[in-house]
């Protein structure tokens, strides 16, 4: 592997600090990417290196918290800031000599990560397009949610598109860089036990949740744009949703399991807003002061696919801030049997990462007695902690390698965006159906 230069547009904004910093240090603690490797700060203004990395918990994703300070001083040693304004072209032209100072007479292979808001992404993207940035040996890695409704969605493709071919984009979608998520298709190809399940005739419907304890945490600007259906809906549940039910590809290969997604998520039928709900949990509008603020941070909704295959299956897909717990999971229902209440298998994907099996069994004595017991395969349990890769390190090491496989195509966000166009046309700027909810609250409640 050739030593890469990673550039990050927006390096010391809440992204980088909580995610990507941590991500590259223990990549580079571990020796898993080459020693000459490039990491450049991009920010408006000045920063000292010393200063973004003592604001930064680096070390989270080690057990107990505790730094190695080779790893440590790796790190420093291998980042440098780098000023810009992405408005001015000289600053443009100067990134570009940086860039061919340390290519040398062998071009690396470069990782433009914008990790700033996707209303940033314009004038950036033109530029490098118009200052030769954009090479075969360019890659460009972009934060979801890819535009705000489809006609922004193929407004931004085509931006890219200009200046970068299909190959060279990355979108990220770090659910699918989850361990659990990335077991799904091992686990449909590998047990075929559940494969004659996997239709309408056995399955009675699929819930996707997506759910965190948090609140919007100082992100006003971001979230006052962008809403919990854009958020993670349109993004992560929906390419979940496809993971999981779509048909099986022909390979593991990148061209065949974005092939299998896009048929899937084409299928899907737009949303029906009288299937939907949202609310707000009761101190937003302060938070982001903005009294007659509309924007939802809980939603749930329902939506059916014009398969045969998947004919009459409720697929639920809710998520939601400042709710009772922090939970991501995947719930296949299976239809009821004997009267019995519906045997059910889980992925979960957070906090913790496993697989459960819902079974009915027998109850000792002489009734006939039924009970759910749980078979579980847990993560943590069967593998040790240096097995263990967090999402954005897959992100980082995919994009390095030149694997899409885990990155969403053009085609699937347009078909994601047209699913949910109806609720966004139905939804904006108005509260009609706007619930409310307390800080804490059962996502079960509300609404009722």
């Amino acid at each position: 592997m050739s030593a890469p230069v990673i550039l990050i547009f927006g390096i010391t904004g809440d992204l980088s600090k909580r995610k990507l910093l941590p991500a590259l240090y223990h990549i580079l603690s571990q020796s898993l990417l080459p020693a000459d490797t490039k990491i450049i700060g991009i920010s408006r203004r000045p920063l000292d290196v010393d200063d973004l990395l003592g604001s930064v918990e680096l070390c989270v994703l080690e057990k107990d918290n505790v730094c190695d300070p080779a790893g440590i001083q790796r790190l420093r040693d291998t980042i440098e800031s780098f000023q810009l304004d992405p408005s001015n072209p000289e600053d443009f032209v100067r990134l570009r000599e940086l860039l061919d100072a340390l290519d040398g007479d062998t071009p690396r292979d470069r990782l433009y990560y914008m990790s700033i808001p996707p209303d940033a992404y314009a004038p950036i993207v033109e530029q490098l397009g118009q200052n030769g940035l954009n090479g075969s040996y360019n890659r460009l890695l972009l934060e979801k949610p890819f535009g705000y409704d489809s006609e922004s969605a193929k407004d931004l493709i085509s931006l890219v598109h200009k200046h970068f071919k299909e190959e060279q984009i990355y979108r990220i979608d770090h659910y699918l860089a989850k361990e659990t998520a990335q077991n799904l298709l091992t686990f449909r190809l590998n047990n075929p036990i559940f494969s004659a399940l996997w239709n309408s005739d056995h399955i009675d419907r699929v819930e996707i949740k997506a759910i965190e304890k948090i609140g919007i945490e100082g992100r006003a600007d971001f979230y006052e744009k962008t809403g919990a259906l854009r958020d993670l809906i349109q993004s992560h549940l929906l390419q979940l949703l496809a993971i999981t039910l779509m048909d099986l590809p022909g390979s593991m290969s990148s061209e065949d399991i974005h092939r299998a997604k896009q048929y899937f998520l084409e299928e899907l039928l737009p949303a029906d807003p009288s299937l939907a709900s949202r609310a707000q949990y009761d101190s937003y509008q302060e938070e982001v002061g903005n009294p007659n603020s509309t924007t939802e941070t809980y939603a749930r909704v329902h939506l059916n696919h014009s398969a045969e295959r998947w004919a009459d299956v409720d697929f639920v897909l809710a998520t939601g801030k400042g709710l009772v717990e922090k939970e991501t999971a995947i719930t296949i229902f299976f239809k009821t049997s004997h009267g019995h209440s519906s045997n059910n298998l889980q992925f979960n994907i957070q906090p913790s990462e496993s697989i459960t099996l819902d079974l009915i069994v027998k109850e000792p004595g002489l009734d006939t007695q039924t009970r759910h017991t749980a078979l579980t395969f847990d993560y943590q349990k069967i593998f040790n902690d240096s097995q263990h890769i967090d999402a954005y390190e897959r992100v980082l090491m995919d994009a390095v390698r030149a694997d899409q496989s885990l990155f969403s195509s053009d085609e699937e966000v347009l078909a994601t965006w047209r699913v949910l166009q109806p609720l966004l046309e139905a939804w904006s700027d108005n509260s009609e159906g706007l619930n409310k909810y307390q800080l804490g609250a059962d996502p079960e409640t509300i609404g009722t």
